[in-house]
């Protein structure tokens, strides 16, 4: 008996198994995090630049190559210079010797160069991971959306069953019952459209990582949690450890390094050649030295030295620009965090519990003909209205929490500095 069939069956059945039991598993904030961490596109293309920055710094390290030249003269000619007898060999051997510290300068440049690179995976870090816990809490705020449109739709089909019974012994008007079930309409198209935000929200959410579909249920995460936030002042403080601001300090010193090294180049350097040379068919062997150095008359790289130290001394402007748009962001996430805790809790101390008293009441006295069924729908409408209102301000509230949280996130990993120390100035460099 051919056992193959039966047995990739079951292999495909248990795998079937898997992807559902995967597909039902919740995810918590930390999983999608971890998540992230591990697979997110943006975070992976880090991993390339420091390895460019790697290069770039042993690139820097390398002396200049030696040169080998082969000169060749009268290897032909008329009278005494015909068939070679005058010709002459010159095998020679030059070498660059760079002068002014442009080894070290090269070398100093690209150890900044690395740290930078190191700090700037550092604010890429934080912004993934605070879009990962944006789209997290989008994902909590979608699912409570939908139990709330689940919940309403459920009262709604209820209240048709009851108008219906009424309708029949005469107690209400055919018109209530065409309301119960308009409401009921407007409601399944409320759970509807929450079950495609739900996907929506989930797909984003999964992007976070690098995943092209969700392959988790439900998301675990309760935005009712929100403890109070820091002080102002406190989170100001915090504020400067930012990635976003620390490598300021790692930006200037690569623009040291730059302006060192452009400064080392208006130095001249030295080419020193040295090789036997062979004389006519005797093959007479003599010695031949020397050396060359470019004159600095017209070219002393003052263009690049002065692009250089301009860039290094609007890096204070730069620093500033970024620090006030840091603070301001600070403050808008702050006042929208404070607003949201104000209108959480006035939602919770009076306007749900007035409004979910007003709806109890207007139903019981809806069943003793007191209040007409418009009214009963307009009390439950108001209260379904407060109850949205809550989960957008509870959204609300845990954006700027998180916001908060990455404008005053420190590294994970403190950047490399740089050990090689940037050479001091050479005379002719301080005289440019």
């Amino acid at each position: 008996m051919n056992l193959t069939l039966p047995i990739f069956c079951l292999l495909l059945a248990f795998s079937v198994r898997a992807i559902a039991e995967n597909r039902s598993a919740s995810l918590s904030l930390s999983e999608a995090l971890s998540r992230t961490l591990r697979g997110s596109p943006e975070l992976a293309a880090y991993d390339y630049e420091t390895r460019a920055a790697e290069a770039r710094l042993l690139q820097a390290s390398l002396r200049p190559n030696p040169e080998l030249s082969l000169d060749v003269e009268n290897p032909t000619g008329s009278g005494v210079y015909a068939n070679g007898e005058q010709m002459e060999d010159t095998l020679m051997l030059s070498q660059l010797i760079e002068l002014g510290g442009k080894r070290s300068a090269r070398m100093a440049e690209a150890a900044a160069g690395r740290a930078v690179v190191q700090w700037e995976y550092q604010v890429k870090r934080v912004e993934v991971l605070k879009a990962t816990t944006l789209a997290f809490i989008e994902a909590v705020a979608a699912q409570q959306r939908l139990a709330l449109a689940e919940e309403i739709a459920n009262v709604a089909e209820e209240t048709v069953t009851l108008t219906d019974q009424r309708v029949s012994v005469g107690k209400v008007s055919a018109v209530d019952a065409i309301r119960a079930q308009v409401a009921v309409s407007s409601a399944r198209i409320e759970v509807e459209q929450a079950k495609r935000e739900i996907a929506t929200a989930r797909g984003h959410l999964a992007a976070r990582w690098g995943a092209r579909t969700a392959d988790f249920g439900t998301v675990r995460g309760d935005l009712a949690q929100h403890p109070s936030a820091p002080a102002l002042e406190e989170l100001r403080a915090r504020l400067l450890a930012n990635p976003e601001l620390a490598r300021w300090t790692s930006e200037r010193e690569k623009r040291a390094a730059t302006l060192a090294k452009e400064q080392t180049r208006a130095r001249p350097d030295l080419t020193l050649r040295a090789g036997p040379r062979m004389e006519g068919r005797a093959e007479d062997a003599t010695f031949v030295a020397g050396f060359s150095i470019p004159l600095p008359i017209s070219n002393r790289n003052q263009g690049v030295i002065a692009e250089a130290r301009a860039n290094l001394s609007k890096l204070d402007s730069e620093k500033r620009a970024a620090e006030a748009r840091a603070f301001a962001a600070l403050n808008e996430a702050y006042q929208q965090l404070s607003g949201a805790a104000v209108e959480i809790a006035l939602l919770d101390k009076s306007v749900i519990p007035g409004a979910r008293e007003a709806e109890t009441q207007i139903v019981a006295g809806y069943d003793i003909g007191r209040f007409t069924q418009f009214e009963v729908l307009e009390a439950r409408r108001t209260l379904n209205a407060a109850r949205l209102q809550q989960v957008r301000a509870l959204t609300t509230y845990q954006k700027a929490r998180a916001e908060l949280d990455a404008l005053t996130a420190r590294p994970t990993d403190l950047p490399r500095s740089s050990s090689i120390a940037v050479p001091a100035k050479s005379a002719a460099a301080r005289r440019k």
